[in-house]
């Protein structure tokens, strides 16, 4: 037996664990990293519960499942600020003004747009949006395609 047989070795019956596709989606939802603040875990609990319920969560998600959970605190957080300020006065969680009276909009418009952004971006990863939940499920191809393929290559050869 050569090194790289060692390396490699054959498969037989009784070392192959799996044998096809499998299932690469997760049963059950790790743990929330310490990182997150309590906000975010409940943001994440909440959306990896679902995931798993649709059968869309996999290990590979798990990074964006962390970033939609923070966006998804900060896009609350922002919410929650720019409708207390309106409740104070109308229109000032929107426009914040500086003392030399120039204005801009507020940092909770930026932040919660920002949040925004980053969670639709997280809806297409897991499928959430038509066009994304079409792509995952695989809808809308044509097997008759394959047919077509098959009478050029009969018809080129």
């Amino acid at each position: 037996m050569n090194s790289e047989d060692q390396k490699f070795p054959a498969l037989s019956s009784e070392n192959v664990v799996h044998i096809g596709a499998g299932k690469d989606t997760l049963a059950k939802l790790p743990k929330a990293p310490a990182y997150l603040s309590p906000e975010a875990v409940i943001h994440y609990k909440r959306m990896g519960r679902y995931l798993i319920k649709v059968d869309r969560l996999k290990e590979t998600y798990l990074a964006a499942l962390e970033i939609y959970a923070n966006a998804a605190a900060q896009y609350q957080w922002a919410s929650e600020e720019i409708n207390r300020k309106n409740g104070q006065k109308p229109g000032s969680g929107f426009m914040q003004v500086f003392a030399s009276q120039a204005t801009n909009i507020s940092t909770e418009i930026t932040l919660r747009n920002n949040a925004e952004k980053i969670l639709f971006q997280c809806f297409k990863q897991f499928g959430l949006d038509p066009k994304s939940d079409k792509e995952l499920k695989g809808v809308g191809s044509n097997p008759g395609q394959l047919d077509l393929f098959k009478q050029f290559l009969s018809a080129t050869s």
